[in-house]
C-alpha cells in the first residue's frame, strides 16, 4: 500500500462533503486516505479490500511468529506434550463447550 501525499491526505471536512467521491477513489486505487483535522492527522480510512488484506497480513504475521516460537522451543529441547495427553485435553475442552443450537 503506497500513498500519494497530494491525493491521499484530505481534510475531514472535505471528506465529509464529498464522501461518495472519496469512497469511490478508495475502492478504485486501494490506497489509504489520511483525514486531517486542524492540519493534523486525525484518522485513516481504508477500502474494505485494503482492510481485508491488512487483516490477512496481520494474521499471517501472527501465525509466522507462533511457528517461529514453536521451532525455537523445539530446538531448545522442549518437546511439547504426548499425543494421548493432547487428545485428552482437546476432548475435555470440547465437552466444556455449550452445544450450538
Amino acid at each position: 500500500m503506497s500513498m500519494i501525499l497530494e491525493k491521499d491526505i484530505v481534510s475531514l471536512t472535505d471528506f465529509a462533503r464529498q464522501t461518495r467521491k472519496h469512497t469511490a477513489e478508495l475502492k478504485k486505487h486501494n490506497r489509504p486516505r489520511v483525514l486531517t483535522h486542524n492540519g493534523k492527522a486525525a484518522a485513516v480510512v481504508l477500502s474494505v479490500s485494503a482492510f481485508d488484506k491488512l487483516m490477512h497480513d496481520a494474521e499471517e504475521h501472527r501465525l509466522d511468529m507462533r511457528l517461529k516460537d514453536a521451532v525455537e522451543a523445539y530446538a531448545a529441547g522442549e518437546r511439547g506434550i504426548p499425543l494421548d495427553e493432547a487428545f485428552a485435553q482437546i476432548r475435555e475442552q470440547t465437552r466444556k463447550r455449550p452445544e450450538a443450537k
